[in-house]
């Protein structure tokens, strides 16, 4: 629309609230046209703070139009939410009202304005609304935002028929002008909040691994690490064959043992929190039967550490097994062989740790090449219920005859585990059943 154009349209309208009927010369067309682009300007200038534009908007509104009031109403839902207001308004931030049986549900159906002579007549209003607001006579305007109308900006007069077309063109125009306005702010707080709450998070998560790093530093000082022996059972005569030592830590703090570990791999402590617990349960290694071997969990990174190796010198290598996890992702299994083969040589015996957990089982029993395999908990859980099952631990046991290795089935919870397994043939066994972790 052309200059020219604009000022035709509004020279052929009265002046708000007049009722004299006089009609809008030329310039005064112009400077109303130049006080909206001025109002839209100055609430562009408000800030990227949406309720700093947004009460820009309803005081530039109510001052335009010579009302005694402004409201910007926001749909929610089924309801229309007062988000600023001023004049008469102004106290009733927040109030809302239904999108059905108002004037302001009826502008965000219909889209476009509308207007109301007396609230005390218009069947179209929520007359207990305006009453409890103290209006008579109102415009709502839409507010439209990327093809949507989101909400309406609405004057309020105290007396009956204040408004007349140029009021109602004032309304529109400045409604059209400052919607993007106000969803730029909008926008701009929304992108804001999630930044602040990215770094927020980022922070957060920050203090999280300095305190576990510092209550881990505080329980390796200390040597607050005390192990729990869980036996081992040769399923052919019922004698125990080993313990697997289990990491027990402080009970104050209220922590799962796999949180601990989980928390020191964030930290940069794992191997120092292994080597910890290995020592722990090295301590308890000479009062066990001659015959029984002590496991100890370890992870790829540990099993390399010359650390290890110095923690094991002192011991019978022989009534030693590592076991080293399948749930640790290996990046080097080159170095992992290696290092693992040179603890073999001195008669270290290595296990492979849940074996049937991942997806990636077999291939990480086939190149660690260890001297015991333990069967993942889950596979156990419902063996004497799932033939399938039954028929994949007859396999495991088959490829662990094949390269040598003995069979261990973790998580045995009852008689009816306990003998299915036997019948597969499987030597040794462990889990609640057999018998639980004690601390020595």
């Amino acid at each position: 629309m052309s200059r020219d154009r604009k000022i035709t349209s509004l020279s052929s309208v009265r002046l708000a609230p007049s009722t004299s009927g006089a009609t809008v010369s030329d310039e005064e067309a112009i400077a109303l046209l130049t006080r909206i682009v001025a109002a839209q300007g100055e609430i562009a200038a408000a800030g990227p703070e949406p309720q700093d534009v947004v009460d820009a908007i309803t005081h530039r509104a109510q001052e335009l139009t010579g009302s005694a009031g402004a409201v910007l109403e926001i749909r929610d839902g089924d309801l229309m939410r007062y988000w600023s207001a001023s004049g008469i308004a102004q106290s009733q931030i927040g109030m809302t009202l239904p999108v059905e049986g108002s004037l302001s549900g009826r502008c965000i159906t219909e889209a476009c304005v509308l207007r109301c002579d007396d609230s005390e007549e218009d069947p179209r209003v929520n007359r207990e609304a305006c009453r409890h607001v103290g209006l008579r006579s109102m415009l709502v305007a839409p507010l439209r935002f990327r093809g949507q109308v989101v909400g309406v900006l609405k004057v309020l007069a105290a007396t009956p028929n204040a408004y007349d077309d140029t009021a109602s063109k004032t309304l529109e125009q400045l409604s059209t002008l400052v919607a993007a306005s106000m969803y730029k702010a909008i926008e701009h707080a929304q992108m804001r909040a999630a930044l602040e709450a990215r770094m927020g998070q980022g922070e957060r998560d920050r203090k999280q691994v300095h305190d576990a790093r510092e209550r881990l530093l505080q329980v390796l000082e200390e040597r607050q690490i005390t192990m729990a022996l869980q036996p081992i059972i040769r399923l052919a005569d019922g004698a125990v064959a080993g313990y697997e030592a289990l990491a027990r830590f402080p009970l104050e703090y209220d922590l799962s043992t796999g949180r601990w570990f989980e928390d020191a791999a964030r930290s940069g402590l794992s191997v120092e929190l292994e080597l910890a617990a290995a020592a722990a349960a090295l301590t308890h290694l000479a009062a066990l039967p001659t015959e029984a071997f002590l496991s100890i969990n370890i992870s790829p990174e540990t099993a390399c550490s010359e650390r290890l190796r110095h923690l094991i010198a002192g011991h019978d290598p022989y009534r030693l097994v590592l076991e080293v996890t399948e749930h640790t992702a290996v990046d080097d299994y080159a170095r992992l062989n290696k290092c693992l083969s040179a603890l073999q040589e001195t008669g270290v015996r290595i296990a492979v740790d849940d074996t049937g957990a991942g997806f990636a089982s077999l291939r990480h029993v086939l190149r660690l090449a260890p001297d015991i395999i333990k069967l993942d908990i889950t596979l156990v859980r419902e063996v004497d219920q799932r033939p399938r099952m039954q028929a994949l631990i007859a396999a495991l046991l088959t490829f662990a005859q094949g390269t040598q290795a003995d069979l261990i089935a973790e998580g045995v919870e009852n008689e009816r585990q306990l003998e299915t397994l036997k019948a597969l043939g499987v030597p040794f066994a462990q889990g609640f059943h057999l018998g639980y972790p004690q601390t020595p």
